[in-house]
């Protein structure tokens, strides 16, 4: 019985999701300009003076990548430290430690280029 339920509501979720996406693409398809004017406030060409969503975003991400440089540093020289005490004990956990360290380094160093 929970089966069948379970079952009738994921149909009915797929429909509801279909008509819903039926609904928006008659609209993008009856008023063209309209779409093509949301799409271009969201990417920052609103006209007006004012800056899209995209580039809000874009900015906020940026801004987000300048602070994981300092603090990503902190933390890899805590990892590197932690690893270090476990590589001398002989600890089976340090060389994934250290990888991981490693790899969290790379990634912090590549933050602004990734958020670019």
């Amino acid at each position: 019985m929970a089966d069948r339920l379970t079952n009738q509501r994921a149909k009915l979720v797929l429909v509801t999701a279909s008509a819903l996406l039926g609904v928006v693409a008659l609209g993008c398809l009856l008023a063209p300009e309209a779409a093509q004017a949301a799409l271009r406030s969201a990417a920052g060409g609103g006209g007006a003076g004012g800056a899209g969503g995209f580039d809000r975003f874009v900015r906020f991400v940026n801004r987000l990548a300048d602070y994981t440089i300092p603090v990503g540093a902190a933390f890899s020289v805590l990892g590197l430290i932690w690893g270090g005490m476990l590589f001398q004990t002989g600890d089976a956990r340090a060389g994934r430690v250290l990888g991981l360290v490693a790899l969290g380094v790379g990634i912090v160093l590549l933050s602004k280029p990734i958020a670019a």
